[in-house]
Formats: C-alpha cells, structure tokens, sequence
C-alpha cells in the first residue's frame, strides 16, 4: 500500500515576514544606535510599503502558488535509505514515472506526425483533400488524448508517491479511549505497550489524506492510519519499534524491489525458498536456534492485518491486510496476496506532519 513521504513542502510563508521584521529591525537599530544618523524625511515616513508587504492576501495567494508548484509541478524528492535499493530510492520513482510521461507524450507526436505527412502527401498527388484533412484530425486528436491520459496518469501516481496531509483536528477523548481499546483488541500482543504508544492523557492528531485514509498521529509522529471503516493498521515505524508484536511473514529477495516500487504482493514472493508463512505450529514448537522460530503460529485468515520482512534483512518492509489466508496461499502458491499496503518509502513513510 503505496501509502507517503514525501508530503512536506511548508516554507515560503515565513520568508517576506522575516524579512520585513528584519529590515524594520535594520532601520530601527540604525536610527537609535548611530548618532550620526539623520530623521528620515516627511516624504521617506510616510512612503507606503511595496505591495507584497502591504497586501496580506496576494502574499498569501503568491506561497500557496509557490506550494503548489514545489509539490506538484516541481517536488522535492527525499533520498531515504530503503530495504533493498540505494539512496536515490526516491529519484528513481519519479524519474521512471517521467520517462513513462515522456514516452507516451514521444508517441503522440509521431502520431500527430504521421497524420501530417499523409496530407501532405494527399494534397501533393490532388487527391481528395476532404480525405486527408479527416485523417490529419483523427491522428491529431489521438495524439492529444494519449498526452492528456499520459499526463493524468503522471499525475495521480506522483501523488501516490508524495502524500500530504489534509486537514487536522484533535480527537475527543471518548473516540481516543475507543482507539486505545481497538487497538489492543486487533493486536493483543501490543497491550502491554498501549500506554507508550498512546499515553492516557496525551492528545492524538486526526489527519484527513486522500482515498478516504484517516491517520492518526501524536506529537507529529503518526501512529496507526485507517481506510473507511477498515482496521486500524499500524504506520512502519510503530511496527519498527514493536516488531515482535504482530503476525508476520517474509518476502524472499527477488520480491523486495516489487514491493518497494508499490507493486501488488503476489504468492510466489512468499512460497519461495527465500519467503516464509506461518506454520501451523504452537509458538516455542520450533528448535532452539531456528532462524525461522519467529513464523510459527497458527495460520492468518482473510483480511487479517499482517507485517511483510524481507529476507535478510532486519526491519520490516510493508504492513498491510490480507487478501486470501495463509492456508490458500500455501495450496494454490499464486495470486494476490497485499494489494494496498503500506511500504518502505511510499508517501505515508515520508510524510512530514507540521
């Protein structure tokens, strides 16, 4: 679940009011500290600001034209360390998605083209020039939707990638008391950690993010985010701090870039020789030692909520719900595992909460 970033460009609108408070500062300072220093004229008191400064709305209209601009048309790209790809994960998400952009908008001109040199060509024999003109229009048109689709689709993954978040309210200490108790109720094994997790008399965050995602977060830091009426999934870094306190099971490696680029988890990736599920077995059944101790337990149902590792590798990769049961998964070893899940560097991992 590509849920990120990521979501975070807030830093403009501080710029003209510093630096409106630091010249007045410069003005003020002169005017006290040097005694050489001359009155400013009549004239110079009462010149007006510039517009900028004095106009509260056109500079506000300027920064939200300025976040929009550095969050869709020029975003800024987070290089994070991920499981199993360089520093320039990030980079090479949008840079795939633009050379995609780019081909489709390669496509559209050869079309266009093509339909250009075959009315020349029709005109230069005085054939039909009726003829010629339709099919210089009806490969023009083509062109022009396969840009515009390229472009919608350009710009509905990128905000998969750089999620942002929407508008923010505090929870009522009633709906917070029934989070506490959902949550130790969906994942037993985190009961003994609630009260770190989510303190008694702490405040949570309700932040509003697209496709109907509520997250919830606490000092800025999320905590468990919520499709609709869906369970309440825990973010990365909660699981990362909890490892040991949810169903698990493991990818072997040559799933880990799939999964990492936001690709559907699919069953092959976990029956592997390198990816494990559960076994079946009673926990502590396992030898003393086993590397693979940590997957017994009983088999995970259909829409359970379940932790994805990554073979060889020590954090988790992706958390996400369960389309079919373990069970099933083992017995046919193909088909849909996650489709929506939240991954290593995906917008709800890089998303900055102010």
């Amino acid at each position: 679940m590509a849920l990120g970033s990521s979501a975070r460009q807030i830093v403009a609108a501080s710029g003209i009011e510093l630096h409106n408070i630091s010249h007045g500062e410069t003005r003020n300072t002169t005017l006290v500290d040097d005694p050489t220093a001359t009155a400013p004229s009549s004239h110079e008191a009462l010149e007006p600001l510039p517009a900028a400064e004095s106009d509260p709305a056109r500079s506000t209209n300027f920064v939200e034209l300025q976040q929009w601009w550095s969050s869709v048309i020029c975003p800024t790209v987070n290089h994070n360390p991920s499981v199993d790809r360089s520093h320039n994960h990030d980079a090479r998400d949008y840079l795939a998605l633009e050379r995609t952009f780019l081909a489709r908008v390669r496509t559209a001109n050869a079309l266009a083209l093509f339909g250009v040199a075959l009315v020349q060509l029709l005109r230069l024999n005085n054939l039909d020039p009726k003829a010629g003109l339709a099919i210089g229009a009806v490969t023009a048109s083509g062109g022009a939707i396969i840009v515009l689709a390229g472009g919608y689709r350009f710009f509905v993954q990128q905000r998969k990638l750089l999620i942002s978040s929407g508008a923010k309210s505090k929870v009522k200490s009633s709906v917070q008391r029934a989070i506490r108790s959902k949550v130790t109720e969906t994942y037993p094994l985190l009961a003994p950690h609630i009260d770190e997790i989510i303190p008694k008399k702490s405040q949570l965050d309700l932040l509003k993010l697209p496709d109907r995602v509520t997250l919830y977060a606490l000092d800025a830091e999320p905590l468990f985010f919520q499709h609709m009426d869906d369970a309440l999934i825990p973010h990365l870094r909660v699981v990362h701090q909890f490892p040991n306190c949810f169903s698990r099971v493991r990818i072997d490696r040559g799933a880990i870039r799939f999964v990492l680029s936001g690709a559907t988890l699919m069953a092959p990736g976990l029956t592997s020789p390198g990816g494990r599920l559960p076994s079946g077995k009673t926990y502590g059944d396992a030898a003393a030692g086993d590397p693979d101790s940590g997957y017994d337990g009983r088999e995970l149902e259909e829409g359970e909520v379940v932790v994805v590792e990554a073979e060889g590798k020590e954090e988790a990769c992706m958390i996400g719900q369960l389309r079919v049961g373990t069970e099933e998964i083992k017995d046919k070893k193909k088909g849909v595992v996650i489709d929506q899940g939240h991954f290593l560097g995906d917008g709800l991992w890089r998303m900055v909460i102010d």
